[in-house]
């Protein structure tokens, strides 16, 4: 069998979904910065570090990701091979369109936050309704005592109320981060590419997953290009909202079994290392100073960077690099072969990234925004100063 058969066939055919989405999300992404220009959605106040700075990213991933998906539909018949009913899939895209519109109407007219956890709650599940959750959770003591039972069944209600939670938790972690042009895409592609390698592994045998870890991460990057610092159009809330959703469900498909569960709990937080701890973080800081959990401050992990003197591009390196090595170590407990996989994938990445940023991305940048490009401003201040909010607070 050829690499050209092999690679056509649908349990295989991850790059074909990635090489899709990537294209398509590069393509349109100038054209929805245009139109949101024309249109007025742009950051604008003068807390913002770049106003008049297109918010609308995230139209042009989730249009990449529906695109893939019909793209399948019409050539093998269906989205994705065994091991996914289509019925999870409606669940992702439904509660995805959720999610999605919820960021979109705040980033149009600011909504009160309970309103927006309200929506991301009923979007959590109705996925949930539709067969996306997870149904084990891992025995801690399995890890001293294999004697001991590996992994704890959940009945509907705990399945209910711990999908919902990690729903939501991991959709406003990614938002949380969307503070660094380039950040959260840039830590979404790393988290799907590890995702992608966990997903092929024989323990957890899921090319479903696979291919909607793919699929994201192919439009991540095809944006990506364009929202890297110095960004010309940012993810705003209802990309950022769209990308943890994705990844949430994603990692729930491989929460459903029981064998798999105790392999995965472990490296799923190492995959969300970052996110999980600046939400964490951000609960302990905000709890501490008796200020609302979900008012937003400028405490985050990249601002505290930011205030040492790192640029935009250090932070990217920083977090990624640290996303990388989490995702590495991750892989590396599935065994070697799936490392190697997450290697191969993360450098065939990384040379379409080296595509853009040299050869397209430099001439580019130069000639079609230059006013962006401004020196840093020092945004230390003291603890008793009011926060002002970043261009994506949370």
């Amino acid at each position: 069998m050829s690499w050209l058969t092999q690679i056509t066939e649908l349990s295989h055919s991850q790059p074909i979904a990635f090489t899709i989405a990537c294209l398509i999300s590069f393509a349109i992404t100038p054209v929805i910065r245009e139109r949101a220009s024309k249109m007025k959605f742009e950051d604008r106040g003068e807390d913002r570090p770049y106003p008049g700075i297109p918010r609308l990213g995230g139209i042009a991933i989730l249009v990449a990701i529906i695109t893939t998906i019909a793209f399948y539909l019409v050539f093998y018949g269906r989205y994705t091979p065994t091991g996914i009913k289509h019925l999870e899939l409606e669940g992702m895209i439904t509660g995805a369109l959720i999610i999605f519109f919820i960021g979109l109407l705040d980033d149009i007219k600011p909504i009160a936050a309970p309103v927006k956890l309200l929506g991301q709650v009923a979007a959590a599940l109705l996925a949930w309704a539709m067969n996306v959750r997870i149904e084990f959770l891992a025995n801690p003591i399995h890890y001293i005592d294999h004697a001991r039972t590996a992994a704890i069944p959940l009945d509907d209600l705990t399945s209910l109320i711990i999908t919902v939670v990690f729903m939501v938790a991991i959709t406003n972690a990614i938002n949380l981060i969307d503070g660094v042009d380039g950040l959260a895409v840039g830590v979404t592609i790393i988290a799907c590419s590890a995702s992608w390698a966990i997903n092929l592994s024989p323990i957890l045998n899921q090319p479903a997953g696979a291919i909607l870890a793919a699929t994201l991460a192919g439009a991540c990057l095809g944006f990506l290009r364009y929202n890297f610092n110095p960004a010309r159009i940012f993810l705003g809330d209802n990309g950022a909202y769209l990308l943890g959703f994705l990844l949430a469900c994603i990692s729930c498909i491989g929460l459903t079994k029981k064998v798999t569960v105790v392999t995965l709990s472990p490296i799923i937080v190492l995959i969300f290392a970052i996110p999980i701890l600046d939400i964490v973080l951000a609960v302990i800081r905000r709890a501490s100073r008796n200020r609302p959990i979900m008012k937003p401050d400028l405490e985050h992990l990249h601002h505290q960077l930011e205030d040492q003197g790192f640029s935009h591009k250090q932070i990217n390196y920083v977090f990624y690099g640290i996303t990388f090595i989490a995702g590495l170590i991750g892989t590396s407990l599935l065994g070697l072969d799936i490392a190697a996989e997450y290697l191969i994938i993360c450098g065939s990445i990384l040379t379409i990234w080296l595509v853009f940023s040299l050869v397209l991305n430099r001439k580019k940048q130069r000639s079609e925004n230059p006013a962006i490009i401004k020196p840093r401003v020092n945004r230390k201040r003291t603890r008793n100063q009011n926060p002002r909010p970043a261009h994506n607070p949370q």
